[in-house]
């Protein structure tokens, strides 16, 4: 058919690049890690700014990385798994609302999926997501985690303390949101090996830390490396903590 003056043939999007099989084994995949994404009127490391944030998604998009879940990349360490060429997971612990109100749309916009680990005593308290608000980013492709019951250095406690912590806990968020919760993260990044027997009982598949090193493989996937995210980061600094960095 002859364009008519007023239609315009819609130009060819560019292709993405395909995902392949990567794995079983150690892959090179980014972990961030952000606590709020909003404005603090003290610098406080655990916020960032929404405009500092959306400048590091935009990079991100830039530079061709793709949002995975960490679920994902335990069932790729595994068994492997069709991957983007540059995945990144981005992950935000301890539930807050504002993770949900500006988060969320800013990653929304770049197409990007994140992590959210929900400490599960909070899911009525006041500044923290519910669960209504959390089946909406489930059902947008984001991944539900559990960072616990209250918070404690779970290094600290009993038995049965750990039971309500690691186990109870991953129930009462499967209960509340409707979803399967398949990771942990630990609060303060602190666990032993006794806090790793309940993880294993209450079946995880995989688990997150912290660290500085993108390589994650079958001997850390019950503690993943992330790298947290800070106030006062620019975005030379945050290019500086990617594993590439052109387009």
């Amino acid at each position: 058919r002859i364009p008519t003056p007023t239609s315009t043939p819609a130009p060819s999007p560019t292709p993405t690049p395909a995902w392949t099989v990567q794995g079983p084994g150690t892959l090179l995949v980014p972990i961030l890690l952000y606590h709020h994404v909003a404005i603090s009127e003290n610098g406080n490391p655990y916020y960032v700014s929404p405009e500092n944030f959306e400048a590091q998604m935009n990079l991100l998009h830039a530079l061709g990385y793709e949002t995975i879940s960490v679920s994902l990349l335990a069932r790729a360490i595994r068994q492997g798994a069709a991957l983007p060429p540059r995945p990144i997971i981005i992950t935000f612990d301890d539930g807050d609302e504002d993770v949900y109100e500006t988060a969320f749309p800013i990653m929304q916009k770049y197409g990007f999926t994140g992590v959210f680990y929900i400490v599960s005593n909070r899911l009525h308290a006041e500044g923290f997501v519910n669960p209504e608000q959390l089946r909406e980013m489930a059902d947008a492709g984001w991944e539900i985690g559990c960072h616990s019951r209250s918070h404690p250095d779970l290094t600290e406690l009993d038995g049965n303390a750990l039971y309500m912590e690691i186990v109870q806990s991953r129930e009462e968020i499967e209960s509340a949101v409707g979803v399967p919760v398949l990771s942990f993260a630990y609060p303060f990044g602190r666990k032993n090996d006794f806090v790793l027997d309940y993880i294993h009982l209450a079946a995880y598949d995989s688990a997150v830390g912290l660290g500085w090193t993108h390589e994650q493989g079958p001997e850390n996937l019950f503690y993943l490396h992330r790298r947290g995210i800070e106030w006062s980061y620019d975005l030379d600094r945050f290019r500086s903590f990617l594993p590439w960095t052109e387009p």
